[in-house]
């Protein structure tokens, strides 16, 4: 059922990523925490333990900004025209 409302919104892609991974922070464990708790499933553990983000399909939720802080990621909201478009049906 929410892959399927997710599936309707509509995700335009920046020039730039509007969240990323501070360097020497792809270790963290808030970081493995995002892997279970982003809505959007974009957070991904490597077989080598290390945690990788994609923003494609990101729902602006913030749950990553609450549980990393600033001082993991790098977070602003994507440039105007860009991001989530909610399609809700």
């Amino acid at each position: 059922m929410i892959e399927e409302k997710l599936s309707k919104n509509v995700f335009k892609k920046g020039e730039s990523p509007h969240i990323q991974i501070k360097n020497g922070c792809g270790f963290n464990m808030g970081l493995k925490a995002m892997v279970k708790l982003c809505p959007a499933g974009l957070y991904r553990e490597g077989e080598d333990g290390t945690v990788t983000v994609s923003v494609d399909g990101c729902l602006e939720c913030g749950t990553c900004r609450i549980i990393c802080g600033g001082e993991i990621l790098f977070w602003r909201y994507p440039a105007g025209g860009t991001g989530v478009q909610y399609r809700f049906g």
